[in-house]
């Protein structure tokens, strides 16, 4: 991510801002793609990145890469992860109201026919067993 407009808009899983911290100009200009991947790490907390920003400028570009290679494998896991077992989608409560309904009008109608086939079956027994009382009474 180099383009600044993207990067000025790049909030925390807590949802601060760039704003909210202070980053040294040096790591603004040069690595904005390390900015974002320290604001989206869902492993830190918002003083531990505060705290990668201030030592930014006293980092080698060998601790910084190790820096870039553990929050890249991070997000890399939990995209392996989330593909793996999938992030519930949020659902809508109105939508889920009338999901409910629905449901519950399909098991009213379900049941109602339910009941009437039961007073079907009921009545036919009903009209053999007198058909059946009927025949012993002739003979």
């Amino acid at each position: 991510m180099t383009d600044t407009t993207t990067t000025t808009q790049v909030t925390t899983p807590t949802g601060k801002t760039l704003a909210d911290f202070r980053i040294p100009a040096k790591l603004t200009q040069n690595d904005p793609a390390l900015i974002d991947l320290i604001m989206k790490s869902e492993s830190m907390k918002d003083e531990e990145r505060q705290y990668w920003f201030n030592l930014y400028e006293v980092m080698n570009t060998a601790q910084i890469d190790k820096l870039r290679d553990i929050l890249t494998r991070e997000r890399a896991k939990l995209a392996e992860i989330d593909a793996k077992y999938g992030k519930k989608p949020k659902i809508d409560p109105v939508e889920a109201a009338k999901k409910a309904e629905e449901m519950a009008q399909k098991r009213s109608a379900e049941q109602a026919a339910l009941k009437a086939r039961e007073a079907k079956i009921q009545a036919q027994e009903a009209e053999a067993e007198a058909d059946i009382l009927s025949e012993l009474d002739g003979l």
